[in-house]
């Protein structure tokens, strides 16, 4: 009971922060929310994921957890990896303009004098 109510807090101080986020895209919002939703179930309910692993061919609940905590967390790593790249050629792209705009100014100054 005490391990419930631990991990009810700590899922709704995840909720707590999905709300919070405001703007951003309300699919992934929704997906998160029901993330949230599915693991309250599961808290209080236990039982139930043995139910589901049965549905799709799993043995016991605790493994289906895991192999969606799996398949999570390598989403969320692909996704930063691939946030990670933008923003780096971002910042080349950045840096380059901002060389060959500080390049030009020196040949105009240079011209000028």
């Amino acid at each position: 009971m005490i391990a419930q109510i631990i991990l009810t807090l700590g899922l709704s101080v995840c909720l707590f922060y999905i709300i919070s986020l405001g703007k951003s895209l309300p699919i992934v919002r929704l997906g998160l929310f029901l993330v949230v939703l599915t693991g309250y179930l599961f808290i209080w309910f236990p039982e139930m994921t043995n139910i589901f692993a049965s549905l799709v061919g799993i043995g016991r609940g605790a493994d289906l957890i895991i192999y969606l905590w799996i398949l999570m967390s390598l989403f969320l790593i692909l996704k930063l990896h691939i946030k990670l790249r933008e923003q780096s050629e971002a910042l080349t792209t950045l840096a380059r303009h901002l060389a060959l705009g500080q390049d030009q100014n020196e040949h105009q100054a240079e011209s000028t004098k």
